[in-house]
């Protein structure tokens, strides 16, 4: 028998990280991205862990352009609508004022 160690537990399965993504999950209005998401796409495309949502690209050394391109083409790829410059992508940026801006982006 294999006893997993603390440190196991600390990560999510794939299954389980991607089950917000999916467009019937509980408490999700299809209408718009939604927070879950949100977070996923901008953990994505900045190749960053959740637990950096309030540092800045500057911080994490993201390129703000090609990441808001990422974002833009993700958001748009679900199947939801946003103007690509109300993305933010300067240095100063932070990955939580993405999640907060693409979250209510609506469906096309």
């Amino acid at each position: 028998m294999t006893t997993k160690s603390p440190a196991d537990k600390k990560f999510l399965s794939g299954k389980t990280l991607l089950a917000p993504m999916h467009a019937m999950a509980e408490g999700q209005d299809p209408a718009f991205l939604g927070y879950s998401k949100a977070v996923v796409t901008v953990c994505n495309c900045a190749s960053a862990a959740p637990s950096n949502l309030f540092r800045t690209f500057d911080e994490l050394g993201v390129n703000g352009i090609a990441f808001q391109q990422c974002v833009f083409g993700t958001v748009t790829s679900l199947g939801y609508s946003i103007e690509v410059d109300s993305i933010p992508d300067s240095p100063t940026s932070t990955l939580i004022s993405v999640v907060d801006v693409i979250t209510n982006a609506p469906k096309s």
